[in-house]
């Protein structure tokens, strides 16, 4: 009787091992993006810094309860490739996080579209596609307007 009361105690631990510390680890590592204003442009600012020019800026709203506008960025890299990156600001961390979960929430191909979602403070980042280098270099230079 011993013997299997020391082999539960052994199961145990070995589950707590595997599943609680590295989800522990996951939310001490990827806490969320605090919400702060972030003042100006932040992506056109991150595409100069990466080099990537600014073809042109358009007002957009995406159709999400809190959205307060944004742009729709038309990207050119050196070698002449074209890109679209666009940007929302929103009223508040609940709104914002509300549209998070919500693209979230969706599969790829059964209404959500391949790309990438960006939290700066206040704005949501959408790079589309996912795969494509202008996010390579935009995403570090966000990553350093994120609230420390």
């Amino acid at each position: 009787m011993k013997n299997s009361d020391g082999a539960s105690w052994a199961v145990v631990i070995i589950l707590i091992l595997i599943f609680l510390i590295p989800i522990g680890w996951i939310l001490v590592g990827f806490t969320a993006e605090p919400y702060h204003v972030v003042s100006g442009e932040p992506l056109r600012e991150a595409a100069q810094a990466a080099g990537i020019k600014v073809v042109s800026a358009t007002d957009s709203t995406w159709p999400v309860a809190g959205a307060m506008g944004g742009k729709t960025y038309t990207l050119s890299d050196e070698n002449g490739k074209i890109y679209t990156v666009k940007t929302q600001v929103f009223d508040g961390a609940a709104s914002r996080d509300a549209a998070v979960i919500l693209y979230n929430a969706q599969s790829v191909g059964r209404g959500r579209p391949v790309g990438k979602l960006i939290v700066v403070g206040n704005q949501l980042v959408y790079v589309q596609p996912y795969t494509s280098g202008v996010l390579e270099r935009i995403a570090p230079e966000l990553q350093k307007m994120k609230a420390k």
